[in-house]
């Protein structure tokens, strides 16, 4: 991947006054893990429900990406923010 690709693929968004690093995953379909500096926060995985004209959001934690039911949420934001305060953030 390039530099120019690779900044394309990753977003900064701000908890509190914190800035969390959001990288599209590339083993998921439209994910992103979630980092604080080098840590890794977890996973924020985007659902398309039948019926719904609106994506849904799923809060992953470390370990449980693969298995676990994850946070639902309406908001991505809120994803993010449950998994920052997961990390003690």
């Amino acid at each position: 991947m390039t530099e120019k690709q690779l900044a394309h693929q990753h977003a900064v968004y701000t908890y509190g006054s914190l800035p969390l690093t959001l990288m599209y995953s590339p083993t998921s379909m439209a994910a992103w893990e979630v980092y604080y500096g080098g840590d890794y926060l977890g996973l924020v995985e985007e659902e398309h429900p039948d019926g719904e004209p609106w994506p849904t959001f799923v809060a992953r934690v470390p370990g449980e990406e693969e298995a676990g039911e994850g946070i639902p949420s309406v908001d991505w934001r809120a994803a993010v923010d449950y998994l920052a305060a997961h990390a003690g953030l």
